[in-house]
């Protein structure tokens, strides 16, 4: 990717990585437990995100 991106690129990007975390504890609580873990995490070697 170059060093220059554009906004679209960069705003993607960002979005990303602020999906790209652990889930709160307080929404397990909040929940009761029903939701355990972010089902949709991604790591930077197995998965692209392809933008």
């Amino acid at each position: 990717m170059p060093a220059q991106k554009s906004y679209i690129t960069k705003k993607r990007l960002a979005k990303a990585k602020k999906q790209n975390r652990p889930l709160p504890q307080w929404i397990r609580l909040r929940t009761n437990n029903t939701v355990r873990y972010n089902a949709k995490r991604r790591n930077w070697r197995r998965t692209k995100l392809n933008i």
